[in-house]
């Protein structure tokens, strides 16, 4: 089946391709020999898809579009700082090859403008016309994935007749925007401009702006991430000369404009466009790249100020963990006390990318649960993208919380936040997994509110909620019964598949639950995670049926066991213990179950 967004560009290919209006451009006479026939229009996506039809692997030469990524390089080079001191950023208003100079600086008024794009030039680094130029190419290569290659007949041809782009030149050097020798500077130029590319290559270079500055196709970074901004800015402004105010209006995406034929635009953050026909208008833009353009944008809605509100379920649920825990399974005592004093952390879990506007609702959000709220916990795991600004913000959000005495824990099992930028002082803590984080929370509640009797570091077995309705005499009986066993970190405990054996009770470390399934890789999915005091294996030695799962030791652990032999003779020998038994295993599962359900509610109310 053909892809909607590849036939949707079909059907604007086949709409224009009868289009005759334009001519070609002429003051360069070997731009006339180009086919006014050649049409390819090409998208490529910030994660490296293309959707292309038309001629888009035909050669042709870059001219003005080389402008913005000139300026790209001498921003990285040298900074905005020294950039601005020859080159402005004001649009001009008037047409690409305008003396649009400051009246008392001389400075060109922006890098789109060809006394601009001359003066950028002229700051590439570099010794002597070749290596300048070399320095060009390879750069614009790195945009486009490819080695690029340069219509030499172009470039004596721009050469021989560029007459008042050498005037230009010698009067910016008048005004010391442009360092000798003009000359040298004025031909890397042309040559520059002459740098064959096709309406592929085109979108690939405007999807690395799309991209951050990072090459979809190679994930080579080729234009730093602050400047990105700055190219884009200006190619809003300038990028389609005396046409770029109706442009920005009626398409509204950042662009640049070549005399080759070439258009190129530029979402950010979604994905470069480019339209190859070679007859222009009388502003020197393609009149099917100008027509393509305007029907995409309103046909994908790429304008960029009609971006849509930032979702309201941008925070996916907000809850206490008195309503969901950790699903680790503990003493009723341990629960309870997680149950009564929980609603002191609050769990704020995002989802999509995460910018300013949502952020702030992140904000809003801690300051209603402040009041009642000693721990704040921020699920990033299911949130996409952080851009810098946002991300430093929220280490501001961590210092607030910090100076009112709350703590901040986040969940970034991705590290879509850099860890480092957070200081020690901000009582920060980052995990992996949203159960580690709460599990952390649950164990400082039951350490400050839970007392848990231990004897030489384990809890005595007669503490375990199976045992609870025993009288003593039974109590002692079941000791008789009990045996104890030890295993190491790493070790399988209960094997799925395997006859119960024992019920075990954990005194001591913590233990994992995992179900094979279909699962052929590692230990399979996890189911939960025991700790401390619960009971483990009941079910299976109740029923009689094959374990249902795999048990692993997370850590050195130490069991008491009752043999299910031992359990089952009960039933004979002693009647009412087993009757005790039975229950208190049916109301461990009962609890286990009414958490659950208390759970899911819970958080799918929130």
């Amino acid at each position: 089946m053909d892809n909607t967004i590849s036939l949707i560009i079909q059907e604007l290919h086949e709409r224009y391709r009868s289009c005759d209006e334009g001519a070609l451009a002429d003051y360069i006479p070997e731009l006339t020999k180009a086919n006014p026939d050649w049409f390819g229009i090409s998208v490529f996506t910030a994660d490296g898809h293309a959707y292309e039809i038309g001629e888009t692997k035909e050669e042709f030469t870059i001219q003005s579009i080389s402008k913005a990524f000139t300026y790209g390089m001498i921003l990285d080079e040298h900074g905005i700082g020294a950039v601005e001191k020859r080159i402005g950023v004001e649009p001009s208003g008037e047409a690409f090859n305008s003396i649009s100079l400051d009246p008392e600086t001389g400075r060109p008024l922006n890098p789109m403008i060809n006394a601009g794009a001359i003066a950028s030039t002229g700051m590439v680094s570099g010794k002597g016309f070749k290596n300048r130029f070399e320095t060009i190419r390879k750069r614009f290569s790195k945009f486009a994935a490819r080695d690029l290659g340069v219509d030499e007949e172009v470039y004596s041809s721009e050469s021989s007749t560029g007459f008042r782009n050498r005037a230009i030149a010698n009067l910016l050097r008048n005004f010391e925007m442009l360092d000798d020798p003009v000359d040298e500077a004025v031909e890397v130029y042309f040559k520059q401009c002459s740098i064959l590319v096709n309406c592929h290559d085109l979108s690939v270079m405007a999807a690395c702006l799309a991209n951050g500055g990072i090459n979809p196709l190679t994930k080579e970074r080729v234009l730093d991430q602050g400047n990105v901004e700055k190219v884009l800015s200006v190619m809003s402004t300038c990028g389609m000369y005396d046409y770029s105010g109706e442009w920005i209006f009626t398409v509204g995406l950042p662009a640049k404009s070549g005399v080759g034929g070439g258009v190129m635009g530029v979402l950010p953050g979604q994905l470069g466009v480019a339209v190859f026909s070679p007859k222009l208008d009388a502003k020197g833009n393609s009149v099917r790249g100008v027509k393509v353009f305007a029907e995409l944008s309103k046909k994908f809605n790429l304008h960029l100020f009609n971006l849509p509100v930032i979702s309201e379920q941008v925070i996916r649920r907000t809850y206490k963990l008195s309503q969901a825990g950790s699903q680790n399974s503990r003493p009723q005592a341990h629960h309870d006390a997680i149950r009564e004093h929980g609603d002191t952390v609050t769990i704020i879990e995002l989802q999509g990318d995460v910018f300013f506007s949502a952020l702030e609702r992140v904000v809003r959000s801690s300051a209603e649960h402040a009041e009642t709220t000693d721990i704040f916990v921020l699920d990033l795991n299911r949130a996409g993208m952080f851009d810098p600004a946002t991300a430093d913000l929220l280490t501001e959000v961590a210092g607030r919380l910090s100076e009112a005495g709350k703590r901040l824990l986040i969940v970034d099992h991705f590290q879509k936040l850099d860890r480092g930028s957070f200081s020690a002082d901000l009582q920060v803590e980052f995990y992996d997994q949203i159960g580690f984080a709460l599990k952390a929370c649950e164990e400082e509640i039951i350490k400050k509110h839970a007392e848990t009797s231990m004897v030489a570091g384990l809890i005595p077995f007669y503490e375990f909620d199976l045992f609870s309705e025993l009288s003593p005499s039974e109590i002692s009986d079941i000791e008789g019964m009990l045996g104890m066993a030890a295993s190491e970190k790493g070790d399988r405990i209960i094997t799925e598949g395997d006859d119960p054996d024992d019920i075990y009770f954990l005194s001591k470390g913590e233990i994992s639950i995992y179900q094979q399934g279909t699962h052929e890789f590692g230990k399979g999915r996890l189911v939960t995670t025991f700790g401390p005091g619960a009971c483990f294996g009941d079910i299976a030695a109740l029923t009689g049926a094959k374990r249902s799962a795999d048990v692993w030791a997370d850590e050195r652990v130490t069991c008491y066991t009752l043999p299910v032999k031992s359990f089952r003779e009960l039933e004979t020998s002693q009647p009412t213990l087993y009757i005790k038994l039975l229950r208190g295993i049916l109301m461990l599962n009962v609890n286990r179950l009414r958490r659950r359900d208390r759970e899911v509610a819970a958080l799918n109310s929130g």
